[in-house]
C-alpha cells in the first residue's frame, strides 16, 4: 500500500489580465501524486493547453478559489492577488525583492525569483527557464511590430536587408534575444558593463561593447555617457533593453534625443518597465509611439508562448516541492535548508547585494 499523501497543494487560476501561463501542468501533478493531494480552480491551465479533465486524469480534484486557498501550500506563476490565509504557504514567482511575510496574519511566501542564478538550485530555477522564454518572444514581438518578415528571407532577384538588434546587458534575456535574432539573420550587438561578458556574446555570433559604468551615477558623467550610449545605438533598428542593479530601479539609458536618432518604424522592447523602465516614454503593460519608435513595456511577453513556458515553470516547481516534502511526510520548512533560506529572502536580507 502506497505512503497517504498528507500534504494539501492548490493551484490557483492566474487572476493578473493577460496572464496566459500555468504553474504546474497534469504531468507534473501526476508525478507528485504520491506525496499530495491536489486541489486546482477551474480553467487554471486553458491558455497553455490543458483542460480541466486533463488535471482530474492526473488525480487533481476541481475546487472552488476559496477552498484552493486553504491548502497547505498555495502554487500560482504570479503572486496571488487574493488572500491567502496564514495558514498556508504560497508558492510563486516574483520580482525578490522585498522579505518573506513574517506579519502572523500573512501566509509564508515562497519567491521563486530569489533562486535565479543559485547553482546548488539550478534544477528549480523558474526565472532563468522564464527568462529564457521572454528573451525569445521578445525578439519575435519586435519582428511583428516591425511588420517585416523574416530578416534571412531571400527572394529571386532580390533580398531582405537584416535587421540591426541591439540588446543592452548581459544576462540570459539578452543572450537568448541574441540567439533567436541570430536564427532570423539579424546583425546583433550586445551592450555590456563588464568586459569579461565579451567572450560569452562573441560566441554567439554577436558584436559586443562596453557601457561606460557611469551611466548608474548622477551628473555630467551620467550624461557623457548616456549620450556615447545613444550615438551607438543610433543605427539600431530593434532594441531589446532590460538592464538594471539589484534591488535598485532600472536606469534611465534611452531619452528622447537618442529616440529621435532612430531609424523611424524601430522598436523597443523595454523589459526593465515593471522596475522604472530603460527608456524615457516606457509605460508598465503599454505600447507607446514616440518619434515613430514603438516602445514596448509588457510583462506579459512570456504569456505569448504559454505552452512552453508553463511547461517549463511546472517542470521547476515540480522540481522543488520534491526537495521540500518526503514521501509520507508533511512539508518541511526547515530554515537551515539552504533552498529555503533563499526562498524566504531571510539570505537575501543578511547578505544584501549578493545573489
Amino acid at each position: 500500500m502506497s505512503e497517504p499523501a498528507h500534504v494539501r497543494a492548490g493551484l490557483l487560476r492566474e487572476s493578473f489580465p493577460g496572464e496566459r501561463r500555468v504553474a504546474l501542468t497534469p504531468d507534473d501533478i501526476c508525478r507528485l501524486s504520491s506525496r499530495f493531494t491536489f486541489l486546482f480552480e477551474p480553467g487554471c491551465g486553458q491558455f497553455a493547453g490543458h483542460t480541466d479533465d486533463d488535471y482530474r486524469r492526473a488525480g487533481a480534484c476541481a475546487a472552488t478559489p476559496a477552498d484552493v486557498v486553504e491548502c497547505d501550500l498555495v502554487v500560482s506563476v504570479r503572486r496571488p492577488d487574493r488572500s491567502i490565509p496564514s495558514s498556508s504557504v504560497s508558492l510563486f514567482l516574483g520580482n525578490a525583492a522585498g522579505s518573506a511575510s513574517a506579519s502572523p496574519d500573512q501566509s509564508l511566501e515562497l519567491d521563486l525569483a530569489r533562486l535565479e542564478g543559485y547553482a546548488d538550485a539550478a534544477a528549480m530555477d523558474a526565472a532563468t527557464t522564464q527568462a529564457t522564454v521572454l528573451g525569445h518572444a521578445a525578439v519575435l514581438e519586435g519582428i511583428r511590430l516591425m511588420r517585416i518578415g523574416h530578416s534571412m528571407l531571400t527572394l529571386e532577384g532580390s533580398f531582405v536587408r537584416p535587421i540591426r538588434l541591439a540588446a543592452i546587458g548581459v544576462n540570459t534575456v539578452s543572450l537568448q534575444a541574441i540567439a533567436t535574432a541570430r536564427k532570423l539573420g539579424a546583425l546583433t550587438h550586445v551592450f555590456g558593463l563588464n568586459e569579461s561578458d565579451r567572450a560569452k556574446v562573441e560566441r554567439l555570433g554577436a558584436k559586443f561593447s562596453a557601457i561606460d559604468t557611469a551611466i548608474f551615477a548622477t551628473g555630467p558623467k551620467r550624461e557623457q555617457a548616456r549620450r556615447q550610449l545613444g550615438r551607438q545605438l543610433a543605427p539600431m533598428q530593434m532594441i531589446v533593453t532590460n538592464l538594471r542593479e539589484s534591488g535598485s530601479a532600472a536606469p534611465m539609458l534611452i531619452d528622447e534625443e537618442t529616440l529621435g536618432s532612430l531609424p523611424a518604424g524601430s522598436v523597443i522592447i523595454d523589459l526593465a518597465a515593471a522596475h522604472g523602465g530603460n527608456c524615457a516614454f516606457t509605460r508598465v503593460d503599454q505600447t507607446v509611439t514616440a518619434h515613430a519608435v514603438s516602445i514596448v513595456g509588457s510583462t506579459l511577453l512570456a504569456s505569448n508562448e504559454a505552452a512552453e513556458a508553463s511547461r517549463l515553470f511546472s517542470d521547476c516547481v515540480w522540481r522543488l516541492l520534491e526537495h521540500l516534502v518526503e514521501p509520507g511526510e508533511h512539508l518541511q520548512l526547515d530554515r537551515r535548508d539552504p533552498v529555503l533560506d533563499r526562498l524566504t529572502g531571510r539570505f537575501h536580507e543578511e547578505n544584501p547585494g549578493v545573489s
